[in-house]
Parts: structure tokens; C-alpha cells; sequence
């Protein structure tokens, strides 16, 4: 009886954890090129080395864990904002980004001009440009489809959007950015384009996430009870009942 209340408890957990997620996703349903996560689970058996059990007791030393996410990198919806230095990319890859705790990746394109003239993020940090940092003069700015930036019809550079093969080398790193791991290979995103004056949305489907938290609230509530029972009913009769002697 204790197993099935652990394995009653795993879920609860397991259920939690995933709300989270859910939580965290809906919560940057307006974040620019924020990309969600997705949970899978593991289902581990505490009983597992007692391959003699009945198949009962095999059932109820079972506990689902979660774990752990994967980040979803499929593009999200594009909006267009009539702002020159918005870009957002049509294709697979990203955006490079300098930033005081090393290069970061991303596809949110909502750029800006700092007070030294160099193209920057919405946070302040670097975009790189082939050439490394893009210094951008005053003027009317065009960045076409293949990333080259002009400024009054003066060539200034072309934004370096590079992509991975595995993309499971990547983690967030905040503010729809991301890190590379050690070991993770850069290369050059050649089929993407770039569309000026668009930004891209986040990737979350709303209705797809409200449906899963429902799904997982049901879960939650079910199995809440399921614990009730077993701490409040059965251990009740099993003291007061089944260990009384016949008269």
C-alpha cells in the first residue's frame, strides 16, 4: 500500500513539474522568437530487481519522473512591424549576438542603434556582422534578404546567421537567447533569409497549451484524490477492520 501511495505521490510530481513548464511557456506567449519547451518523462520501477513480484505489486512500485525538457525550435508566426531595423529570418538559423558572458544565439531581430552607432539588441548587446561588430552611420537603413545591411545606399556589412546540425547543443540562456555547449559546431545558415521590418512571434500555440494544462489539471485533481483514499480510507479500514479479530 505504501508503494501505491509513493507511485501516486511520483505523479503528483511528475504532474507538477510539467505545469510548470506550461506555465512558463504561456507566460512568453508575447516574448519575440521565444522558443517553448516540451517534457517527457521516465517511467521507473522501484521494484524492478524483483523480477519475481506478482504483476500487481509490479504495477504499483512503478513511478514516473520527469525527465527533463527539450527546447522546441520550430518557427514561430511573423508579424510585420514597418520598422527598418526589425529583421526577422525565414528559414533555420539565428542571429549572433556578443554579450559580456560570451556569444549567444537568437531569433528575436528587434534591433537598435546605440549611442556609439553600433547595432544592438533590445538588451544593449552586439549583433555580429561578418566582419564582426556593425557600425551603422545615420540614414535610411535597408537590410535585404541575404542580411546586407546599407545605410543610405552604402554597403555596411551583412549579418551572420549561423545554424547547427544538432541543435540539442543548445540551451536558453534568457531573453530568447542562446548558448552554445562546449563542443557545439557554428556553421553558416545559407538557405535563410532575412525579411526587414517583421519580427518573428513566439512559438506557442495557446489553445495546444491551455488544452495540456487542462489535461494536466484533471491528472493533478485525480490522483490527489487517489492519495486521499489511500491515507484516509483504506489505512483507516486496515487498522480498524481487518486487524480485528472474528467474534
Amino acid at each position: 500500500m505504501n508503494s501505491g501511495l509513493y507511485s501516486a505521490y511520483s505523479g503528483l510530481r511528475a504532474n507538477a513539474d510539467m505545469l510548470e513548464v506550461l506555465a512558463n511557456n504561456l507566460a512568453n506567449l508575447n516574448t519575440t522568437g521565444f522558443k517553448g519547451d516540451e517534457t517527457f518523462f521516465r517511467l521507473y520501477n522501484r521494484a524492478v530487481s524483483e523480477s519475481g513480484l506478482p504483476p500487481l505489486d509490479q504495477a504499483i512500485n512503478d513511478s514516473t519522473v520527469v525527465q527533463g525538457t527539450v527546447i522546441n525550435f520550430q518557427g514561430g508566426p511573423t508579424t510585420a512591424t514597418g520598422r527598418d531595423l526589425d529583421a526577422a529570418l525565414e528559414g533555420a538559423g539565428f542571429f549572433v549576438v556578443e554579450t559580456p558572458s560570451g556569444t549567444r544565439y537568437t531569433r528575436n531581430g528587434h534591433f537598435q542603434v546605440n549611442s556609439q552607432g553600433r547595432l544592438v539588441t533590445s538588451e544593449g548587446f552586439e549583433v555580429v556582422g561578418k566582419r564582426g561588430a556593425i557600425t551603422v552611420p545615420p540614414g535610411k537603413v535597408s537590410i535585404a534578404q541575404n542580411g546586407a545591411i546599407e545605410a543610405n545606399g552604402t554597403a555596411v556589412d551583412t549579418l551572420k546567421i549561423v545554424d547547427f546540425a544538432d541543435k540539442t547543443q543548445l540551451q536558453k540562456a534568457g531573453s530568447s537567447m542562446f548558448q552554445a555547449k562546449p563542443g557545439a559546431v557554428e556553421q553558416e545558415a545559407r538557405e535563410t533569409q532575412v525579411r526587414q521590418g517583421s519580427l518573428e512571434q513566439s512559438n506557442i500555440n495557446p489553445v495546444q497549451q491551455m488544452m495540456s494544462m487542462i489535461n494536466m489539471m484533471r491528472q493533478f485533481e485525480g490522483l490527489q484524490k487517489a492519495i486521499n483514499t489511500v491515507m484516509n480510507t483504506l489505512n483507516e479500514k486496515s487498522v480498524n477492520q481487518v486487524g480485528r479479530p472474528a467474534v
